[in-house]
């Protein structure tokens, strides 16, 4: 993920190990959430003759891409849920000339 927005320039890491704890909860959540939905619709979809392994082998499949591809998707909501219970500060933002890289085309250098 970008340090910042591009387009606000909110610094997306709240830098407090709650905030990294957060989205892997939400990550975890969703990741179990899908593999049991997974099985659910699985186990229905072929009833009575399940094929087992095929749907074990798939299951492992889904819990191993599912965490890595919705983890950005993840700390987001989590950013999300934090900023309505604590609202953006200029501390929270990037890019107002005070804490810009020198690089940024934004930014004075």
């Amino acid at each position: 993920m970008r340090a910042t927005c591009p387009r606000c320039h909110l610094i997306l890491d709240r830098g407090e190990s709650d905030y990294f704890l957060g989205g892997y909860a939400v990550n975890f959540v969703v990741a179990e959430l899908l593999i049991v939905a997974g099985a659910g619709v699985g186990i229905w979809a072929t009833w009575p003759r399940v094929p087992w392994s095929l749907i074990t082998w798939s299951l492992v499949l889904v819990m191993v891409v599912a965490p890595v591809v919705f983890y950005p998707f993840a700390k987001t909501l989590w950013l999300a849920l934090d900023l309505t219970f604590r609202p953006v500060t200029w501390g929270d933002l990037a890019g107002h000339g005070e804490n810009l890289p020198p690089d940024s085309p934004d930014g004075k250098g």
